[in-house]
């Protein structure tokens, strides 16, 4: 008898994330500063609370993987791009520390209040 791997069944589609400088994605932090997650630039159609893998490059140094569910979705408009905004559900301490000192070295993060 098989038995089913339910958090598998959960995670949805992988979303590659390129952050820099000047990226259309980037992180997003709560009211209090906290690193929360990453607004994900992309025509990609998602429901809020699917579940997504993310794949997040960096500019000149390595990229990191994490596992997150949407929060937002945001579409196109005259002055924004469309996108997801996922919130991490999962993120290793060394990873975590990656984005952490991208954002304090490269990028601040927006804001978002739920």
């Amino acid at each position: 008898m098989a038995f089913r791997n339910e958090a598998a069944e959960r995670q949805g589609p992988d979303i590659e994330v390129e952050l820099g400088a000047q990226s259309a994605s980037q992180l997003y932090a709560d009211l209090g500063g906290t690193i929360v997650g990453v607004f994900a630039s992309t025509f990609l159609v998602l429901d809020r609370d699917a579940h997504v893998g993310l794949i997040i490059s960096f500019p000149d140094r390595k990229g990191i993987r994490a596992a997150g569910v949407v929060q937002f979705v945001r579409t196109a408009g005259p002055d924004q791009l469309p996108g997801l905004g996922v919130a991490f559900t999962e993120i290793s301490a060394d990873d975590r520390e990656i984005v952490a000192q991208f954002a304090a070295n490269v990028r601040a993060p927006m804001l978002y209040d739920e």
